[in-house]
């Protein structure tokens, strides 16, 4: 939450001034990214990316047309964004109520009434995304541009601050909302109008003039009035709502926050608060802020004054090279906030996730990815963390807290790789050949005895975290039958980005929800289904592998159904993206710890971003196999004919979806062959192998006919 309603308080005064955007040509303009996605969101409220799972449409387009704003007036971005949040003290985790899941549950009533723009309105205010989740994608855009972007080690407003104010000017403005005014800088530009080609900016003397208070009094008034470190004061709340001139009032009164909130004591409720603890936690936050500073040390604002347990106020403190790994991109902050916090928290994904089959998939397995993680990490990173309780809960079960570490786990930590400079640079995407690696295993594990920094190395720590490979370097069941997949494949052009598709499906069949059964919550009676239970089977499963496939290139509002089913396998394959990435994250991180000189290792593997993939491709195939069903030949032409460019590269994402159903038939095969565990176990893997060849041989004279 920004400062509550100095943005209102400051047009009331008209503090604002506009100039020409010329005015700051050849300059370094420090941004902070938070705001600026957040206004580029504002412009794109779009309810298709949560019917559908995925980023807005447009977001990718809004990104590059600023850009080439900047660029054309001479302006040099420097993207700053938010790291860690800062550490709070509000009690259990989902104490409050979260709307979106029924404003979700009603758009999706709105749907199936046949009121879609209500329902896509609907959607468009209940995305299942924090902007965080959105900044691994925004930078790999500023990263494909060559634009400069950061994370700072917490606050994006407090780092912006530092560089602005260092004397050797690494930036020369800086564009955010009006909080970043009590980190004591003279102005901020607020708005920026590529329409009008200008820009909006506020002075800090200003407000002090208007406002009748010193300097150092914006602090204290910003406080009190409340944003995300620190409530409002209680005394400040009527009837009538919050004004922020009550705010400049009692500080021009008591001269002092700290001096008003004493003489208000009184206050019930400033006493049942306990408001000064509040208050003056959040001052220090914002005075003693750590910073990444230009010599790559992580310190304090203000060090000559800060006190030295600062980080019990901020966050644990973590060693500096995982500011750095974090600083540049190569890891992100969920892991590193879960050490810190002591929680992992799961929210809940955008179809709600109400089958017991996805909840299964988040407290059986992926919690168990989580407790393989925790124990070398927290090792790894000293004895406050070797003895650091870390637990996970989920938005469905908020009273049970399952134990991911705690004093009496152990773990043996990682060796490390090649060091490399902490700079504020991206990580572009590079094509690892995971079925090499598979190969390859067992004398990639005896050169180092333990994976270590190369693109090869990590991806196996992946595939060893996720079950395919043991620690001696074999294949596991499921590793033989991955191999077998990622095999399939073959050297087709895209078989690189299909990779990544097979490892999701692949775990998937193995817990039994990447077959042609409805799960134990099923939206699609909602609708007439097409064909008989048989090709009713047929369609689910092979809609659901196509939902693996990205469906890139799409133009326009989206003209073909909707399918909520198709929607919550999408969400359990996000669950398997997320747990991937946080272990290629955590071997990061482990290594750059380990390293002689404390510096930061990554190398340039990704995995594909849980937040930018979406149904889309499942979806079309959906229509097509349905239409298939009801009407036989001619089924591509129709569905063509329905959505024109709304499905984009369609051609590419049918091609991909048919390797990939290949690949997914022939690692079931392999799995079923060697289908250990209990009866029911091998019997349900053996079924859902059964299925995929029926499928297979069923759905290729429509891909048939579609591939030309």
């Amino acid at each position: 939450m920004p400062i509550r309603n100095i943005d209102v308080y400051v047009r009331e005064l008209r503090l604002t001034q506009e100039t020409r955007i010329s005015a700051l040509a050849d300059t370094r303009l420090g941004i902070e990214g938070h705001n600026w996605l957040r206004q580029m969101m504002s412009r794109a409220h779009d309810g298709e990316s949560v019917a559908m799972g995925g980023l807005p449409q447009v977001l990718e387009a809004e990104i590059v047309k600023e850009l080439g704003f900047f660029r054309s007036h001479n302006i040099t971005p420097v993207v700053v964004f938010s790291g860690l949040p800062v550490a709070r003290k509000d009690g259990r985790p989902f104490a409050k109520d979260d709307h979106r899941p029924s404003q979700r549950n009603a758009a999706w009533d709105m749907y199936w009434q046949k009121h879609t723009e209500q329902a896509l309105r609907k959607w468009g205010t209940a995305s299942p995304y924090a902007q965080g989740d959105m900044v691994p994608f925004v930078m790999q855009v500023l990263q494909a541009h060559g634009v400069e972007f950061m994370r700072a080690p917490y606050a994006s407003w407090a780092q912006l601050a530092y560089l602005y104010k260092h004397e050797s000017q690494p930036i020369h403005a800086i564009y955010s909302s009006l909080d970043v005014l009590m980190f004591d800088v003279d102005r901020v530009i607020t708005t920026i109008s590529p329409i009008k080609q200008t820009f909006g900016w506020i002075q800090r003397d200003h407000i002090v003039s208007k406002c009748g208070v010193a300097s150092e009094q914006i602090l204290d008034m910003c406080i009190l009035a409340g944003f995300d470190w620190c409530p409002t004061f209680p005394a400040l709340l009527s009837d009538i709502g919050f004004s922020f001139k009550s705010a400049v009032d009692i500080t021009r009164q008591y001269r002092s926050g700290f001096s008003a909130i004493q003489m208000m004591g009184d206050h019930a409720g400033t006493r049942s608060s306990n408001y000064c603890d509040s208050f003056m936690r959040a001052y220090c936050i914002v005075k003693y802020h750590i910073v990444m500073h230009l010599d790559g040390s992580v310190g304090p604002l203000n060090p000559e004054y800060a006190p030295n347990d600062i980080h019990d106020i901020i966050g644990y403190r973590l060693p500096t090279a995982a500011y750095h790994l974090m600083a540049r991109g190569a890891i992100q902050p969920p892991v590193l906030n879960m050490l810190v916090s002591g929680s992992w928290l799961e929210f809940s994904p955008a179809d709600n996730g109400e089958s017991s089959e996805y909840q299964r998939l988040v407290t059986q397995w992926e919690s168990s990815i989580y407790k393989q993680l925790c124990a070398p990490l927290c090792v790894g990173l000293g004895p406050f963390f070797q003895q650091r309780k870390v637990t996970m809960c989920a938005w469905f079960d908020p009273h049970n807290d399952i134990v991911l570490h705690d004093a009496g786990s152990s773990g043996k930590p990682q060796t490390h790789g090649e060091p490399l400079a902490a700079k504020a640079t991206g990580s572009p995407r590079t094509a690892v050949s995971l079925a090499q690696v598979l190969q390859r295993s067992g004398k990639l594990l005896a050169a180092s005895g333990d994976p270590s920094g190369s693109d090869e190395e990590l991806a196996l720590a992946v595939l060893v975290s996720l079950g395919f490979v043991t620690r001696s370097g074999k294949h596991t069941q499921l590793g033989a039958a991955l191999l077998k997949g990622l095999l399939a494949l073959g050297q087709s052009g895209n078989a690189a980005e299909q990779q990544w598709p097979v490892v999701v499906a692949t775990i998937l069949f193995a817990q039994g929800l990447l077959t042609g059964e409805k799960w134990t919550v099923a939206y699609e009676d909602e609708r007439p289904a097409a064909g008989d239970e048989r090709q009713q089977r047929f369609v689910r499963l092979v809609s659901r592998i196509a939902t693996l496939v990205p469906l890139c290139g799409r133009k326009g509002q989206w003209r073909l159904a909707y399918n909520r089913d198709l929607l919550a396998f999408s969400s359990a394959a996000k669950v398997v993206l997320k747990a991937a990435a946080s272990i290629l994250d955590s071997a990061r991180l482990e290594r750059a710890v380990a390293s002689s000189d404390g510096q930061a290792v990554s190398g340039k593997l990704q995995i594909p971003l849980e937040c930018a993939t979406n149904s889309g491709g499942g979806l079309l195939v959906h229509a097509l196999l349905t239409d298939y069903v009801r009407s036989g030949s001619g089924c591509w032409q129709r569905v063509r004919d329905e959505a024109g460019d709304s499905i984009g590269d369609a051609g590419k994402a049918l091609c991909g979806t048919w390797q990939l159903v290949e690949a997914v038939l022939a690692m079931a095969q392999e799995y079923r062959k060697s289908s250990v565990g209990g009866k029911a176990k091998v019997q349900q893997a053996q079924a859902a192998a059964d299925t995929a060849e029926s499928a297979h041989e069923w759905a290729q004279q429509a891909f048939d006919e579609a591939l030309g």
